[in-house]
């Protein structure tokens, strides 16, 4: 009477314990040797610490799982994918997901996952995270929801900046067009929520210096430019202001009679008027500097 050769291996996993069977011409070899057969091939599978080598015939990877009784969860991953055909000895690898918790603030989020690193499991779920957000790893075991279970805890460290006040643009402030002769403006503007009298003038100097200092201290590009009109303007197409830096700091977004400014510069001028501004122009040189 044939005998059946039937071998047993027991394969440890995460959430306990599956026994994997010869079935048929399959058995399980703890040496390495060729196939006794040209349809057979040694196959290694691996499933989280265990390891264990298999003579098969089976045609793909799932059929050999399938024959082994290794059952594979949806959130598992098997690489190479179960309908890859066995034509060579290789190995299978089996990573299992396990349940784990997403805590942020009050919101909490289930799931089954393999990933293993923290911020990559809140990041790859849809979680917005940065770089100063922390993110702790915690065991907890509530065995009426999904059993022993991860816990990812993220700390929100980040802060929003404050966004920048919206300018009003619907009219530009004094009597346009302004020209080379005309060397002074004054109007009222609305600082603050207080009416104050502004008071505009205008100068032509070179401002690579200026430029200079803006490029290290705002972040803009060392260079200007001059309009068509003969304003002097940055890379974006702020008006070149100085004003009264411990009023209006350098970097400032203001309103001017000719458009949206920045403070780049100061004069002497700021310490008898702290609400005037000087633009700067090409309006006196006309040598485009």
């Amino acid at each position: 009477m044939d005998k059946v050769l039937l071998v047993a291996a027991v394969f440890v996993i995460t959430f306990g314990a599956v026994m994997l069977i010869g079935h048929g011409s399959d058995t399980f070899a703890r040496n390495n040797g060729d196939a006794s057969s040209a349809e057979e091939h040694f196959v290694t599978l691996e499933d989280g610490d265990m390891s264990i080598m298999v003579r098969t015939s089976a045609r793909t990877v799932g059929e050999l799982l399938k024959r082994a009784k290794i059952v594979i969860a949806e959130a598992d991953i098997v690489n190479p994918s179960l309908d890859t055909e066995i034509d060579g000895d290789f190995t299978v690898s089996i990573w299992r997901a396990r349940p784990v918790v997403i805590r942020d603030g009050v919101r909490e989020q289930y799931l089954m996952t393999t990933e293993v690193d923290a911020r990559e499991i809140v990041v790859k779920y849809g979680k917005e995270i940065y770089e100063e957000d922390g993110v702790a790893e915690s065991l907890a075991y509530n065995f009426l929801a999904t059993g022993p279970a991860y816990i990812y805890e993220v700390t929100r460290n980040h802060v929003e900046p404050e966004p920048e006040p919206e300018l009003d643009l619907s009219s530009k402030l004094g009597v346009a067009p302004l020209t080379a002769r005309r060397g002074v403006n004054q109007y009222s503007v609305s600082v603050n929520g207080k009416m104050v009298q502004r008071k505009e003038t205008y100068y032509d100097l070179s401002m690579s210096g200026v430029m200079a200092i803006a490029a290290r201290e705002c972040h803009v590009q060392p260079y200007y430019e001059v309009r068509d009109d003969g304003v002097k303007v940055d890379a974006e197409g702020y008006v070149l202001v100085a004003a009264d830096l411990n009023r209006y700091p350098r970097c400032t977004v203001v309103e001017t009679s000719l458009g949206l400014g920045k403070v780049y510069d100061t004069g002497s001028f700021a310490l008898s008027n702290p609400e005037q501004f000087d633009l700067a122009t090409d309006w006196t040189n006309r040598n485009g500097k």
